[in-house]
């Protein structure tokens, strides 16, 4: 069930597990459209994981929101803690926050994987706010706009009733309301540019010895009826170690240490996802035989031992990987924050479940045309193939 309070918080209760330990996140909406509010937002979030309570908590931030985790062996004391995050108490002067806060991106930014992800954004996105990246010197003050309920989200999970979850959220929260000078909630980032295909650019790593390859392609969201079996075309495709990438470009070719698939979500669209490291030496072998094995997905759709490994596969890593009260707390959020229903992610097994092998075949044939395609290719420029395509 989900519980919305007068204030206009969501409360998503889930009764999960029987040790005392209660896990909470919320989801606290602040769009950020320049980089300025985005320095805001994360060192705010520096100073709310830095909080001296008896509850554990951290949180992080992107251009949409702040999310707060939180957990404890009391459900009054997690529910109060957040309570007094959400009314946006925090430390008066932020500045060993800040401190650590610099230091820490310093270090993330010296990481080759974060400047060839902040350059993917770009090129897909060009200035949409979901580029924005904060660095040491773009920290200021914390940010003056309190946070508003309207679009909250908790979800709290422990071993107690539901309804006694929602109610001590109810409790906690009641003092937290709309600040008096905001008429209607913060309005969201607009939507993202649509990610037209064929458009493979270079980043140019001198000396670089190993090159990344990072492909996107349009999706379809998780609600859409066509999802399920999407997924299970791409875990075909390289999911897994049995996937057709990881035995072609791994195991049988040898070109790549890594390679996979995965729907990107990160900035709140829905992409198909495919990257790969390979050495120098063998970039464009390994970009060829990637583009091979695209059109392979449409020439020999995946068969039904193929559907049916995946299916296996899917299902009884989500059971593993979604077990614990943490993890289920934070997917359900997660779906929640991207403006999605997270109910999606407790029906999402019996979905996958239902799909019949024919759509899994008619989602590659669609969907994985190498054309669709765009990406970014990171790499020496003496290992940059003279011609950019799939």
């Amino acid at each position: 069930m989900i519980r919305t309070l007068p204030n206009g918080l969501r409360v998503l209760p889930l009764r999960h597990g029987a040790t005392p330990l209660v896990e909470a996140r919320l989801h606290l909406p602040r769009p950020c459209r320049d980089r300025a509010g985005l320095a805001a937002s994360t060192l705010l979030a520096t100073c709310l994981s830095q909080r001296d309570d008896d509850v554990e908590m951290s949180a992080a931030a992107d251009v949409h929101q702040i999310t707060v985790t939180a957990y404890g062996p009391g459900l009054a004391a997690v529910t109060s803690a957040l309570a007094q995050a959400a009314r946006g108490t925090a430390p008066a002067e932020p500045g060993p926050a800040r401190a650590q806060l610099a230091a820490q991106l310093t270090m993330v930014r010296a990481h080759p994987d974060v400047m060839v992800r902040e350059w993917l954004a770009r090129h897909l996105f060009g200035d949409h706010p979901a580029t924005l990246q904060v660095r040491p010197e773009d920290l200021g003050p914390l940010p003056s706009r309190p946070f508003d309920p309207r679009g909250a989200t908790l979800v709290i999970a422990g071993r107690d009733d539901p309804a006694a979850l929602a109610d001590a959220a109810g409790a906690a929260f009641a003092a937290w309301h709309p600040s008096a000078s905001s008429r209607t909630p913060p309005a969201p980032l607009p939507a993202l540019p649509a990610v037209d295909g064929g458009r493979i650019a270079a980043l140019p790593l001198p000396g670089a010895p190993q090159s990344r390859i990072r492909l996107r392609a349009p999706a379809v969201p998780p609600e859409h009826p066509r999802y399920p079996a999407l997924f299970l075309a791409l875990n075909v495709l390289g999911g897994y170690l049995s996937s057709r990438l990881s035995a072609s470009l791994r195991e049988d070719k040898g070109y790549v240490y890594g390679v996979t698939t995965f729907f990107d979500t990160a900035h709140g669209g829905a992409l198909l996802a495919v990257e790969a490291d390979t050495a120098a030496a063998t970039t464009g072998a390994a970009l060829a035989a990637l583009a091979a094995e695209l059109r392979r997905m449409r020439t020999h759709p995946p068969t039904v031992e193929e559907i049916r490994s995946a299916r296996a596969y899917a299902l009884g890593s989500m059971a593993t990987r979604l077990a614990p009260r943490a993890a289920i707390a934070s997917a359900l959020i997660d779906m929640a924050a991207k403006g999605r229903d997270p109910l999606l992610v407790l029906d999402f097994p019996r979905r996958l479940e239902a799909v019949p092998a024919p759509q899994v075949v008619a989602a590659a044939q669609e969907f994985f045309a190498p054309e669709r395609f765009s990406g970014l290719l990171a790499a020496d420029p003496a290992a940059l193939p003279h011609h950019l395509a799939l």
